[in-house]
């Protein structure tokens, strides 16, 4: 598997850079946001800034109006889910060497899935920047029960992230309600568990090392190397359980 999943995406390469491009344009608002959030709090920990990238856009965007800030966040955040059941498509698409026009598959998931995935991105944000909050300032909000309650938070991030990781590959290759979906991924994740925790594991290590290389990482590999991974360990499971059973 570990010579696959490398042949297969050196074969993909050029396509997956040019889709993780066009991935990193629609999430930057939400992009510089995160990493201005992060950057202060790194700051005011005496660490400094942790994004180059998101420093220097952000310098670029501070004077801009906020009411067009605001609204390139807004619509970001919108974007973000219909946008990553797109990009789980076409990262499924290399992973598994299937046949089909890339960017016609890309922008064809887009239009069928936008409805499901609309408030799966939408949830995706606000764990996000929940988990940042709370491990920063969860001592604050929570006092004496700062730690006990970071960590269930985590925990229950945690799990939200194993299912996210069953939830967009399921969401373009099967039809299904979204309360199946949430149950199957669930379900799935808790089956094969080693599958969502190796594709975590993948995507904090890739956002360690966006630490001294984001500049290059985020626009051309993090959200396809991410997707595609998910993509090369999930959908074995996907078709075993959920596929073949409809054929038989």
């Amino acid at each position: 598997p570990f010579i696959r999943f490398w042949r297969r995406y050196g074969r993909h390469l050029m396509r997956l850079i040019a889709v993780n491009a066009l991935y990193a344009l629609i999430t930057l608002p939400i992009f510089v946001w995160l990493m201005s959030l992060i950057n202060a709090s790194a700051m005011d920990m005496g660490i400094g800034a942790i994004s180059v990238m998101g420093t220097v856009l952000m310098s670029i965007v501070i004077n801009w109006p906020g009411p067009v800030l605001a609204a390139l966040l807004i619509l970001s955040i919108l974007l973000v889910g219909p946008a990553t059941a797109a990009l789980s498509y076409a990262t499924l698409c290399c992973a598994w060497d299937r046949p089909g026009m890339f960017w016609a598959g890309f922008w064809g998931a887009w239009k069928e899935n936008w409805k499901q995935a609309l408030p799966v991105g939408i949830a995706d944000v606000l764990t996000c920047f929940g988990t940042l909050y709370y491990l920063v300032d969860g001592t604050v909000v929570f006092g004496q029960f700062g730690v006990v309650m970071k960590a269930l938070w985590c925990a229950l991030a945690l799990i939200y992230c194993m299912i996210r990781v069953y939830l967009y590959p399921m969401m373009v290759t099967v039809e299904l309600p979204m309360t199946a979906l949430i149950k199957n991924s669930l379900i799935l994740s808790i089956l094969k568990i080693w599958r969502p925790l190796v594709v975590i594991l993948i995507a904090a290590v890739l956002c360690l090392f966006c630490v001294v290389a984001d500049i290059v990482i985020v626009p051309c590999f993090l959200y396809s190397f991410v997707a595609f991974s998910a993509a090369f360990f999930t959908q074995p499971v996907i078709e075993k359980y959920l596929i073949a059973p409809e054929h038989k």
